[in-house]
């Protein structure tokens, strides 16, 4: 198993057998296409992403909270695996994990003001406003030329779901672990 040390930026990293154990520094995205690698990546309101192309038998896995969002760690992702594996994104299988609901994650302007080029994804209600961060990773799934169908996102919020991790709500240092891997 393979995770990393996330910092919130946009570096995508490949992974290798030899890095088995392994934490991988400063990084927001792990890819790899050893089938004996295992990905991990820790969260607790930021949304697991879990990219897959059977095809190649590739995978990767991005952290993404609005930051990365903000910095393209998805279309970062996709342009590295196509690149690194000679992939065409139609044939990826996307699933992005349980985070904070758009009702539960409320931001200010300065950070709502980076996504309204995504139509849909902030809500303003009662002089305040929500961020859906589901919505801007699918909708830049489909930029990066992943097709709509090919996305699955599990609408469990971690704010709501009292036996998941969640930092808005409890303020705490416990994360959830996701992994992926080939097998």
């Amino acid at each position: 198993m393979v995770g990393m040390q996330q910092v919130h930026g946009n570096t995508v990293t490949r992974v290798y057998k030899s890095d088995d154990g392994k934490i991988m520094e400063n990084c927001d995205a792990l890819i790899s296409n050893d089938p004996q690698v295992t990905l991990s990546v820790r969260v607790a309101d930021c949304l697991p992403i879990s990219v897959i192309d059977k095809k190649s038998r590739s995978i990767g896995l991005i952290h993404a909270g609005w930051r990365e969002l903000d910095k393209s760690i998805i279309s970062k992702t996709v342009e590295i695996m196509v690149k690194e594996f000679s992939v065409d994104p139609t044939g990826f299988e996307v699933l992005i994990g349980p985070h904070i609901c758009q009702k539960h994650y409320e931001v200010k302007e300065d950070v709502s003001s980076k996504f309204r080029e995504w139509p849909g994804t902030v809500l303003k209600k009662d002089d305040k406003e929500f961020l859906d961060l589901g919505k801007i990773a699918e909708l830049q799934l489909i930029a990066a030329g992943v097709p709509r169908k090919n996305i699955k996102t599990d609408k469990t919020c971690t704010f709501e779901d009292l036996s998941l991790s969640s930092f808005r709500r409890d303020k705490t240092s416990e994360r959830m672990v996701i992994t992926l891997s080939l097998t």
